[in-house]
């Protein structure tokens, strides 16, 4: 059961690095997934996994504030992708291999 519950977790991550909107929904999913236990192996991968989501949540602010200041454009994507999609990337593949 738990795996099934990783995997479903791992293909929304990916989903959300699409753009914005998603990255946004993904993170705020995410904050507590910390409480399942069957997710991790040991205290020590929660931990990683909360750090990780931190990290996640500091870009997803960033993002947010760069998008309001921007006059809150529908069209993002070309900003997203060029200043939060790589960095976003690394965290959601750190995430994915906590999950693991």
């Amino acid at each position: 059961m738990a795996e099934n519950k990783k995997i479903i977790i791992c293909e929304y991550a990916y989903s959300a690095l699409h753009d914005f909107a998603s990255f946004a929904k993904f993170v705020s999913y995410a904050e507590n997934l910390d409480q399942v236990e069957e997710l991790f192996q040991n205290e020590n991968c929660r931990k990683n996994y909360q750090h990780i989501w931190f990290e996640l949540e500091i870009i997803n602010a960033s993002a947010l504030s760069d998008w309001e200041d921007e006059g809150r454009p529908v069209d993002w994507k070309n900003y997203w992708e060029s200043h939060y999609k790589q960095d976003s990337t690394e965290l959601v593949n750190k995430l994915i291999a906590v999950l693991k």
